[in-house]
């Protein structure tokens, strides 16, 4: 039998779970702290709803298939069109609505580092009247997501598509809405070709050299806010109010990290606006940690006129990378070692006290020598070492020893938990 996996997909052992956990932690502690309502969208749906976000290509790249009842169905490829439909189904809901989801996603991607065909998503999304306010909320949340789970050194790049449609408009002379749009895909791809890759692409697209030029040297235009918006109004581009706007905000809520990047576009038949992305400024190859921006065209899309949105939508598995290159502190955990068959049953009430303390505890389960436990104890990285044997049952508290120093000391077993919680 065959025990492999199928390509791009990983299972999760526990190092890695145990990051993930932590991302998800830092996830909910943000949620409850900005107020947004956690849910998680349902994991199939669909292929008409999966294809209002991306058009029929999306079919290459999710799982797609006919159910048993001849409809056709795919697995969720993020969860932001799962939380847009549910949205646009609730007209019941009071807005704005702050909605949040953490879960599994499927896309049939070419598997490549920090990229895999399953993997996991945190999202925040805020559904209401269009606002500058919304998405200077969405980019502090996320920034205080990675935060709280220890990734404080990051660049948020910040850029907006209007921007860019302007200035192809007004600096270049192109106004033919699929010409534009076919030139700002340069834009979207200068991580990945060089600019003379990208002018032989597009002059054989029909783009004139310095059409190409011109874009490319405006999409380097980045720095700090003050910086890029002052190079913006030198080019008469009136677009760049929102971003203006999103700057004060921004500074009001202490976030020093911002660099205003006129070459982040994104998604360009998706968002409309606003666009973020954030990375890991001590393992930029690992790409964006989260990215996102304002997506108003999807809710018209699921027949809601009325509804503006903006969102962010962050990798766990890459911030799971993240913090496994970073030094982690040591658990707090426990081993009772038990010293002779007799106070075996002792040693599980002494388990149990410990446990209902809230400090994490292994023991012996098998019937091992004390210096083999000892082994066990030092093999796992415990902290503490909770003895237990005649000598201990005849004084009423156990041995105490302190697995980083070597001390010992016999305690009473409840003044040896508050040693162990507050060492």
């Amino acid at each position: 039998m065959d025990l492999s996996l199928p390509r791009g997909v990983d299972d999760v052992e526990p190092e890695r779970y145990s990051l993930q956990s932590k991302v998800r932690a830092a996830f909910e502690e943000v949620c409850r702290l900005y107020n947004f309502q956690v849910m998680e969208p349902a994991t199939l749906e669909h292929l008409s709803i999966l294809r209002a976000k991306s058009g029929e290509d999306i079919d290459k790249e999710i799982y797609a298939f006919k159910d048993k009842g001849g409809r056709d169905i795919g697995l969720r490829f993020d969860l932001t069109v799962g939380i847009t439909r549910y949205v646009c189904s609730r007209k019941d809901l009071r807005l704005p609505a702050k909605l949040g989801a953490f879960g599994g996603i499927w896309r049939y991607d070419e598997p490549q580092y920090g990229r895999y065909r399953w993997s996991h998503q945190w999202d925040l999304e805020i559904f209401g009247p269009p606002s500058t306010e919304a998405d200077a909320e969405v980019i502090d949340a996320s920034s205080a997501i990675l935060d709280r789970a220890g990734i404080p050194d990051i660049t948020i790049k910040v850029g907006d598509r209007r921007v860019v449609e302007d200035f192809i408009r007004k600096r270049i002379g192109i106004s033919e809405e699929p010409r534009l749009a076919e030139l700002m895909r340069a834009l979207d791809k200068v991580e990945k070709k060089s600019a003379k890759e990208l002018s032989t692409e597009y002059t054989a697209k029909g783009f004139k050299e310095k059409e190409v030029e011109a874009l490319l040297e405006f999409g380097r235009l980045r720095g700090t806010p003050d910086d890029v918006l002052a190079r913006a109004s030198e080019l008469k581009l009136e677009s760049v109010s929102e971003l203006r706007s999103l700057a004060d905000m921004l500074d009001s809520r202490a976030l020093k990290n911002v660099e205003y990047n006129m070459s982040i576009v994104r998604g360009i038949d998706y968002y409309t606006g606003i666009v973020f992305e954030a990375s890991d400024n001590r393992n930029p190859r690992l790409g964006s940690l989260f990215g996102g921006g304002r997506y108003d065209a999807l809710p018209k899309l699921l027949r809601r006129q009325d509804l503006s949105a903006t969102g962010a939508a962050g990798g766990v598995e890459r911030m799971a990378m993240s913090l496994s290159a970073q030094p982690s502190s040591p658990r707090n955990l426990a081993y009772v070692a038990v010293a002779g068959r007799e106070v075996s049953q002792e040693a599980q009430r002494v388990v149990r006290k410990i446990r209902d303390s809230g400090i994490p505890c292994e023991s012996p389960l098998q019937q091992r020598s004390l210096s083999k436990q000892l082994e066990d104890a030092s093999r796992l990285g415990t902290t503490w070492t909770v003895i237990l044997g005649e000598k201990e049952l005849k004084a009423g508290g156990v041995t105490l020893r302190d697995m980083r120093s070597g001390e010992e000391e016999l305690l009473p077993l409840d003044q040896a938990i508050r040693r162990m919680t507050h060492p």
